[in-house]
């Protein structure tokens, strides 16, 4: 027995007692003919971190890290080492390394697996200028004595990254057998381990004051301060005080020891708030991060607790926590200060007319990009008080873009995240809110007051979308945006092509946050129950229903990034029943489920969460309910002509010349399930309408009424009203929506919203489906016409109706005036 031998078995149990680890995978290892052909490699010859690894392993099924790999009757090392400050174990790696290549030149059909493991004790980055606190430090080469003191202060955190498997095989194909693969070998994973361990503990930590300092002398702020002096004629002194106080409320203070905190704590939380997490799209992301890009997340902002959720999963997923921009009016004792050591830096909701603010805020901004940290923000801007995305505001989207003209050497990617509940518990306030109501400002009270409402949430959601690599979209859209590089105290460049690039990735950002959603028990309970007469279905109507949404999502994915639950419809109403959310009535023939005055309200806020994704569906069988027959052309020619609204509205990202291709898939699927049926080539019409299927058919159109509505109202004031200044259009379209939400029971909070008619108007004008006169106002196009036509038959002729005769008893108050 070896003496290395001899010393893993006498501290096996004291490191078992004294340790616990997570373990997160890359990708599984079991893609080989011989499971048993996997090499482990390791940055250190630890016997504690050998002990930990041996234990990981075996718990994953993975081979037994002391059993050597046995090939043709030869022994070779299970575990290679790779220690950064030892050259013999490097030689002897490259070695191991070199003798598995020739095996595999000699034997064509042996495919050894690399399998790279990094092991982190508290995931602790250090600080500069010193190495950091030993006892808690993640170190490759501590030593025994301070080994000791890593597994007493942090072998509770330990985290075990399991990285994807290299094939050795597919090395020897591409390069040979030779000494200089081996050695390439040994240095690819030096710089994987390297990278690795800045994907989960990040840059080294440089303490607030120092950081302010820094800033304070740079060259960009140092001609900042003199602009604001000779501006504002006052001393350089004060005008540095004045920066100086940016700083402060700007600047995060990030605390490694409180993340380790607030993980035990939120993992608690998250147990008693939710049923569980359901997260997507991790890999991608940790692929992001150890291939050394900088990440900057962009999620949909649906409540406050966005912001412990996010960070909580990243961390989780074996990353660092992002710094946050946070609004300045969440820094409030004593959340501003815990927000602060969470990573949360503060930013003012305007910069307009503070030139100095501006710099502050860019230069610090740029620092986090140049010193490796991710970031986060939220591109709405503010939490979304009807469930659908806002219109991004484009400010930190520029300001990142201008980081990579400060040039950045990083790959930059902008990851869209999406974020769904079952509960939000701050829809209450927003229903107020939207009836006029003023926001409350945040306050510790407010706090203590939410905590008392606490209760379990049901699921929440998580879903890292495609990310958006900087460099290579400026490639494609400005091949020569590096000559705009600045450097020094030149201010970051505002190039003429800045403005619409940021408006094209603001916008292919929401798609792709869209593009990755959710659908869960309480948004598609809502959908079916809102798009039902008197918001009331039977059991079995509401069940069949929820199969007919899951089914057709599945089979007609609405993008491979949107997660779909594999539930049944039972299924899923059973866990939308635990939510108190539905009234359940039984009578002799059975339950029926229904939704009562504000709690249907309440529920446009979850089906709006899932409306880009049953738009087109929905559209689809309108037109199949209101034609006696239809073919394929028909359909496809309409969403073309509405790709433009929908896409202004609900952030779809297909584009117009794939939307014939989508509605063609919808309609095979929808014949194939029997809600249609075929009459002739490429030829359709609806199922018999005393059937179930139809029943199915017409409750899956009506999702799209209230838009379809919006879009009649509109297109009939520019029929019927004649020349009209763009004012006059939105308030009379305004007006309309709200007499018609009062006389068919529309209650949906965003169907008369001012800001959503008025993106409408201006899409349309776009699109020029609205000309404007020599007198500057608005008249119809030609065109307008026969789509208003099309959209008219769509709806239920009481609807129409309403708005005919609405737009009339309009016109002519107008013109008795």
């Amino acid at each position: 027995m070896s003496w290395r031998s001899f010393v893993a078995k006498l501290m096996y149990w004291p490191v078992r007692w004294l340790t616990r680890f997570e373990t997160i995978f890359d990708e599984t290892v079991g893609n080989t003919q011989n499971p048993e052909h996997v090499v482990y490699v390791m940055r250190s010859t630890s016997v504690t971190d050998y002990l930990l690894a041996r234990r990981a392993m075996l718990r994953a099924g993975l081979p037994d890290p002391a059993e050597p790999l046995i090939i043709n009757g030869e022994r070779h090392a299970r575990v290679m080492y790779l220690e950064q400050a030892r050259t013999d174990t490097n030689e002897v790696a490259i070695d191991e390394f070199l003798h598995l290549l020739q095996s595999h030149k000699k034997e064509t059909s042996l495919n050894v697996q690399l399998v790279p493991l990094g092991l982190f004790w508290g995931r602790k980055a250090g600080q500069e200028p010193r190495q950091g606190n030993t006892m808690v430090a993640d170190l490759d080469n501590p030593g025994r004595w301070r080994k000791f003191w890593l597994v007493m202060f942090s072998g509770r955190n330990v985290l075990i990254r399991v990285s994807r498997a290299v094939s050795l095989r597919q090395m020897t194909d591409d390069y040979g057998a030779e000494r200089p693969v081996a050695h390439k070998l040994a240095r690819v994973a030096r710089v994987h381990f390297v990278r690795l361990r800045h994907a989960v503990a990040g840059p080294k930590v440089v303490d607030r004051e120092r950081v302010i300092r820094e800033l304070l002398q740079s060259a960009a702020l140092q001609k900042a301060i003199a602009e604001e002096a000779r501006a504002k004629k006052i001393s350089l002194e004060k005008a540095e005080k004045r920066a100086q106080g940016y700083l402060d409320e700007i600047a995060a203070k990030y605390s490694e020891t409180l993340v380790r905190m607030l993980d035990r704590f939120m993992g608690w939380m998250w147990s008693r708030i939710y049923n569980g997490i359901h997260v997507e799209g991790g890999e991608r992301l940790r692929a992001l991060a150890q291939a050394g890009h900088e990440i900057v997340y962009v999620p949909c902002h649906r409540s406050h607790m966005d912001y412990l959720l996010l960070s909580y999963v990243i961390y989780k997923e074996g990353l660092v926590p992002p710094h946050i921009a946070a609004g300045v009016n969440l820094d409030f004792f004593p959340a501003g200060p815990l927000f602060r050591r969470g990573g949360a830096f503060f930013i003012r909701r305007s910069f307009k007319g503070n030139k100095l603010y501006s710099a502050v805020f860019r230069e610090y901004l740029d620092r986090l990009f140049q010193r490796g940290y991710p970031v986060e923000y939220f591109t709405e801007g503010g939490r979304s008080r009807t469930g659908r995305l806002l219109q991004p505001k484009t400010g930190m989207i520029a300001m990142t873009l201008q980081g990579m003209l400060r040039g950045q050497q990083r790959p930059m990617s902008i990851v869209p995240v999406y974020l769904g509940y079952e509960h939000v518990m701050e829809v209450g306030t927003y229903l107020k809110e939207l009836k006029g109501k003023s926001k409350e400002n945040e306050s510790i009270w407010q706090v203590i007051s939410s905590l008392r409402h606490l209760r379990n949430f049901g699921q929440g959601y998580v879903t890292f979308g495609e990310p958006i690599n900087v460099g290579q979209t400026l490639d494609a859209l400005t091949p020569d945006w590096r000559d705009s590089i600045t450097i020094g105290a030149e201010e970051p460049a505002r190039p003429r092509w800045l403005t619409p690039t940021v408006n094209l990735i603001a916008d292919q950002i929401m798609c792709r946050i869209n593009d990755a959603a959710g659908l869960n028990s309480v948004n598609l309970t809502a959908l079916a129950l809102l798009s039902a007469e008197q918001y009331t279905l039977s059991r079995e109507e509401l069940v069949a229903q929820l199969d007919v949404y899951t089914h057709m999502l599945r089979q007609v994915p609405y993008s491979k990034y949107a997660y779909v639950p594999e539930e049944t419809g039972e299924e899923l109403w059973q866990l939308a029943k635990r939510h108190d959310k539905f009234t359940v009535v039984s009578d002799s023939m059975g339950e029926m489920i229904r939704l009562d005055g504000t709690t249907a309200i309440a529920m446009t806020y979850y089906r709006n969460n899932i409306m880009h994704m049953m738009i087109v569906p929905a559209l689809v069988a309108s037109f199949a309910c209101a034609h006696r027959t239809f073919n394929v052309a028909q359909i496809g020619k309409l969403l073309e002509q509405l790709q433009p609204l929908l896409k202004e509205e609900l952030f779809i990202s297909h584009e117009r010349d794939a939307m014939s291709l989508w509605g063609e898939a919808i309609v095979e699927h929808l014949a194939s399930i029997g809600l249609i049926e075929s009459v002739g080539d490429c030829t359709y019409r609806a199922a018999p309408r005393e059937t179930s299927e139809y029943f199915q058919l017409h409750l899956l159109a009506r999702a799209a009424s209230e838009t379809l509505q919006r879009y009649a109202i509109i297109f009939e004031l520019l029929q019927q009203a004649g020349p009209q200044g763009r004012a006059e259009l939105e308030q009379a379209a305004v007006e309309l929506a709200e007499r018609l939400s009062a006389m068919h029971g529309v209650n949906a909070p965003e169907f008369f919203d001012k800001k959503l008619l008025s993106a409408l108007v201006s899409t349309l004008k776009r699109e020029d489906f609205i000309d404007v006169d020599s007198d500057g106002n608005f008249v119809a196009h030609w065109s307008v016409g026969e789509l208003s036509d099309t959209i008219d038959r769509l709806l239920e002729a009481p609807v129409v109706q309403t708005i005919r005769q609405s737009v009339q008893r309009r016109i002519a108050a107008t013109q008795n005036q």
